[in-house]
């Protein structure tokens, strides 16, 4: 296993940068993160896993669509190892700025790649690719042979990534990985996507403060992992003396309205489904209290409708292990929304 002294993690003040920085810190590597320049940093999540006093942890502004920026920064750090995890990370927004996806996604890993080549050759690269990049596969799980096909901004903004770190591997030598990554979520994700959305639903509902929810498709399956187990994968392909990409993934797809049946129990509150498509409801059990409505609105233009992955090589090569079922995990994000709804992290 290779000794990575300082490791630099772009987006750090992002869910999986702000779980990779603890995890790296307690193992003694030092840690420079990086952020968007031109704004404040919301180090909050830096905060609640109380990291952000560390003396070991630094933080830089960098927009990784700047290609000198990228080239001084790594020269400057000259890191052991380098973790991209910054990018535009939403599926729907990609649909409405597709050009503003492939900057923030392809162009960027390619300016860290050159940047890692020309300044820091000895370096580890990890790349947070998606399992976007299968589109919507025709077998299921996906493994690392499965076909890519993105069918969607965001998944081809994450091929032109994931395609790079192969090219800049074989090409120029780099120690370049690439982790795909399934669906992962944590206390920490951002309220943006769905599983947060749902459950600081659940909490607020639970405390009186809302009343209902609105969602989009229903019967979107994907496969939900826990993310500090992913950010774990990440630091040992970094440590692996072989570069190479690996899917990870828990195996086990669900539906969004599998998540959300699971964070609702997770307050107490059993729901009942009724209606199909647009006009499906999800009913508090024992009353007429509409707690889930479908907004045709979020439905995105294309949906892949199962993305399920095999991380048999990460479970062999890494020692990944998914250490959440479904039920555990909506009941942990559940519990830390209610528990900041009541003023009591």
């Amino acid at each position: 296993m290779n000794a990575i002294r300082r490791a630099l993690v772009t987006g750090i003040g992002g869910q999986d940068g702000a779980l990779l920085a603890a995890h790296l810190l307690a193992r003694g590597t030092e840690v420079i993160g990086t952020h968007r320049p031109g704004r404040a940093f919301d180090g909050w999540r830096l905060a609640e896993l109380g990291i952000s006093g560390d003396a070991r942890l630094r933080l830089a502004a960098l927009d990784p669509a700047d290609a000198a920026a990228c080239a001084a920064l790594v020269a400057e750090v000259r890191p052991d190892a380098l973790f991209h995890l910054a990018g535009q990370s939403r599926v729907a927004d990609s649909f409405r700025d597709p050009l503003g996806s492939l900057d923030a996604n392809g162009v960027a890993t390619v300016n860290l790649l050159e940047a890692v080549h020309a300044h820091a050759p000895g370096a580890r690269f990890v790349l947070a690719a998606s399992a976007e990049i299968f589109g919507a596969p025709e077998r299921a799980p996906q493994d690392e042979p499965t076909p890519l096909a993105a069918r969607s901004p965001y998944g081809l903004s994450k091929l032109l990534a994931h395609a790079a770190v192969g090219v800049w591997r074989a090409s120029y030598g780099l120690h370049a990985s690439s982790a795909i990554l399934f669906n992962h979520e944590s206390e920490l994700r951002d309220e943006a996507f769905v599983t947060r959305k749902i459950t600081r639903a659940v909490a607020r509902i639970a405390c009186g403060l809302e009343s209902s929810l609105a969602l989009g498709n229903l019967d979107a399956r994907r496969d939900f992992g826990y993310a500090p187990d992913f950010v774990a994968a990440m630091a040992a392909m970094a440590a692996r003396e072989t570069p190479d990409d690996y899917v990870l993934a828990t195996g086990h797809a669900a539906s969004i309205r599998e998540f959300a049946t699971a964070a609702f129990a997770a307050a107490g509150i059993v729901l009942d489904w009724f209606g199909e498509g647009a006009d499906e409801v999800g009913i508090e059990h024992g009353s007429d209290r509409v707690l889930i409505r479908i907004d045709p609105a979020l439905l995105r233009p294309f949906d892949a409708p199962l993305l399920v992955g095999d991380a048999a090589k990460a479970r062999r090569e890494l020692g990944f292990a998914p250490s959440l079922d479904l039920a555990a995990l909506a009941r942990r994000m559940v519990e830390a929304d209610l528990a900041r709804e009541r003023g009591t992290p």
